[in-house]
């Protein structure tokens, strides 16, 4: 043995040491950095741009608590990277979103029903023209009123009728009708158990101070104001 170990110490050389310690380093260096690498010690200065893809993470690696306020800008996203799977329920709000950000390509059709929509958040204003037509003529109304001389109300929808002067005529009803279409004609009206019949003449009707309401007036066959009957249609 004595001889032996004689042999291989005269065999013995810097260079041979120092071959040996690299191929030690070369076999087994990479499990020893990996032991030795204390907790943190690699963040973003030891990574090159571009080396971490999406290849070297998980599936459901990276969540919120990885990522820094405003950290993930429009340009880090591809379009359709992210799906609704990845997104949670009241995850995104209205802070997230900037002004005119969601157009008609960025809403599936039938997205958005009424369940999205807070109460009094859509007018009309809101709507397309054409849609703004078909609703108001799906909720048209039509108010009617029956008129004696006097001014009583003798049937209708009309909600309070007053007689101002000879021939003059107010007649109120439940809602807005300025914007509505009015017509109005000298007829029989019957008063408890007399049908009046109206005397010759013409009748005008028009927009009152007030928007539920209009005036009525009734004049004789020479112009004069006269009370007389009438009927009164009111379409909205």
């Amino acid at each position: 043995m004595p001889a032996i170990l004689a042999r291989a110490r005269s065999r013995l050389s810097f260079a041979n040491v120092t071959s040996l310690l690299a191929l030690f380093v070369a076999l087994g260096g990479t499990s020893y950095a990996a032991i030795v690498l204390p907790a943190n010690s690699v963040d973003s200065r030891e990574i090159r741009t571009n080396a971490v893809g999406s290849s070297e993470i998980q599936a459901g690696a990276v969540g919120a608590s990885e990522l820094r306020t405003d950290s993930v800008r429009v340009s880090e996203i591809r379009a359709s990277a992210v799906r609704s799977a990845e997104v949670a329920t009241n995850a995104i709000g209205a802070e997230e979103i900037a002004p005119n950000a969601v157009g008609e390509s960025e809403v599936a059709t039938g997205a958005i029903g009424t369940d999205e929509l807070r109460d009094g958040q859509v007018d009309l204003a809101d709507l397309s023209a054409t849609t703004r037509n078909a609703l108001v003529a799906a909720n048209a109304v039509t108010y009617r009123a029956a008129v004696t001389p006097a001014g009583a109300s003798a049937g209708g929808t009309a909600s309070f009728v007053a007689r101002n002067a000879a021939g003059d005529y107010t007649v109120t009803f439940p809602t807005d009708v300025s914007a509505c279409q009015y017509a109005a004609t000298l007829a029989a009206v019957k008063s408890g158990d007399t049908l009046v019949q109206p005397p010759a003449g013409r009748i005008t009707v028009a927009p009152a101070g007030q928007s539920a309401a209009v005036t009525v007036r009734t004049f004789g066959v020479d112009g004069t104001a006269a009370d007389a009957p009438f009927h009164l249609l009111v379409a909205c």
